[in-house]
């Protein structure tokens, strides 16, 4: 069975729908939503194990990752299939796949024994905060260079 989940804001948009059938669904209507449930499950699981890599820091795209899981969650195999345009991004990707194993089981109502995902993982462009090493914007050094003067003018010699 072959799933794809064409972007990251329809993923976004898949956990905003809810997956509880309401009290005026029949059963068999629940039932239909039982497969959807699970791949909003999934993409929740996958998300919540995404990290930017700290040595990309200002660098960006997006890595579509193939990725083969079984009818227990056990994740058999994991690509790149297009790359975001950096390592260190397509490692992130793959990294995230298999932080999130052990995935929730599909519902019986699903028969094949292995599941193929595709999954565009979109990384944007992160700044690194002063106190981590990076910059401090160059508002915050004028400002702070004002203060001074007027410390420097106020006390002079404190």
């Amino acid at each position: 069975m072959q799933l794809k989940i064409s972007s990251v804001a329809s993923l976004f948009g898949l956990l905003l729908v809810s997956t509880a059938p309401s009290h005026a669904e029949t059963d068999d209507v629940a039932r239909t939503n039982a497969p959807d449930a699970w791949k909003k499950k999934i993409v929740i699981q996958l998300m919540s194990k995404k990290e930017f890599p700290p040595g990309a820091i200002g660098q960006s795209g997006t890595a579509k990752v193939k990725f083969v899981i079984d009818r227990q969650g056990k994740l058999i195999s994991r690509e790149v299939v297009e790359s975001a345009g950096s390592e260190l991004l397509d490692a992130a990707a793959l990294r995230m796949v298999e932080r999130a194993e052990p995935f929730p089981e599909p519902p019986a109502e699903v028969k094949d024994e292995r599941f193929t995902f595709m999954l565009p993982v979109t990384f944007t462009k992160q700044k690194q905060v002063p106190w981590a090493g990076g910059q401090w914007p160059e508002s915050w050094v004028d400002e702070q260079r004002k203060v001074d003067a007027k410390v420097h003018g106020i006390c002079r010699g404190c």
